[in-house]
Parts: C-alpha cells; structure tokens; sequence
C-alpha cells in the first residue's frame, strides 16, 4: 500500500516538532550541567521513536480508511438515563478498520514498552530523555492546534 501524502506531511510536521523540542531539551541538559553522551543517545532513541511510533500511527489510520471502503462508523449515542444502551451493528468493513486500529495501538503500545526497557537496560542510554521524547509528538500537535486557532483567528 502506497503512503498518502496526507501521512507524509503530517509525520514530517511532527518530526519538525519533535527535533526542536529535543534540541530545546539537549540544551536544557547542558545549562544544568547534565549532558552527557548518554544523554544524547537516550534522546535519539527517544526521538526516533517518537516519530516512528507517529508514521505507525497515521498509516495505520490510513490503512484502516481504505479497509473502510467509504462505510462510514454510526455515531454513539449517549442513552436516556436508565435506558438500556443500544449496539449498532457494524458492517464488516467497518470492524475490520476497528480491529486494525486496536492492532495497531496495542503494537505500538508493545513498541513502546520494549524501547523503554532497551533505554533502561542498555548501557549508556540514559532512559529519562528517551521517554520524555514521547511526550513532544502531543505537544507538537497542541501547538500547531494553538497556531492555527489564532490563525484563524486573525482572518
């Protein structure tokens, strides 16, 4: 299956985030007097994952989408208080982009647990910037939410 450049755009804006705001923590390290190669690797593993772990993500969603084949998922509805809640029945387009998507995050779940145990467990990996690396695809996608909304704004 050939990557959408929906997926391609979207995982270069993150790696765009996540390289300034791992370049941003590198300096931190050195201001306190912290940086050490250590330091460095556990950031590029971190890193690399963090973007990894994204592109996974966003081509799974698109893979999931042409599973799909334009059937479209009902809208949950919120039940009358004391009411039984109703199940849609789902077409089976529809349940195999849902059971590819759980997949997928339980994969990259797993990916995650292994890339913190490899931190931890390898010499000279310092795990502490390798997790906080996790953190900076989120907060790329709550900044680039800020931006817009005050572009939008100004228009």
């Amino acid at each position: 299956m050939k990557v959408q450049s929906a997926v391609k755009k979207e995982t270069a804006k993150i790696a765009v985030g996540v390289g300034l705001m791992a370049v941003l923590m590198l300096a931190v390290y050195l201001i306190i007097g912290q940086f050490r190669l250590s330091v460095l690797l556990g950031t590029l593993l971190g890193a690399a994952f963090a973007i990894g772990n994204f592109f996974l993500m966003a081509y799974s969603v698109q893979q999931a989408a042409e599973k799909m084949n334009g059937v479209q998922l009902p809208p949950e509805e919120e039940p009358e208080e004391g009411a039984e809640p109703q199940k849609t029945e789902l077409s089976p387009q529809a349940k195999a982009g849902r059971r590819l998507m759980q997949l997928s995050y339980t994969g990259r779940l797993f990916l995650l647990v292994v890339m913190a145990g490899a931190a931890y467990l390898i010499p000279g990996i310092d795990p502490v910037p390798a997790l906080l690396c996790q953190l900076f695809p989120r907060i790329t996608i709550f900044i680039e939410g800020i931006l817009l909304k005050k572009e939008n704004q100004a228009q």
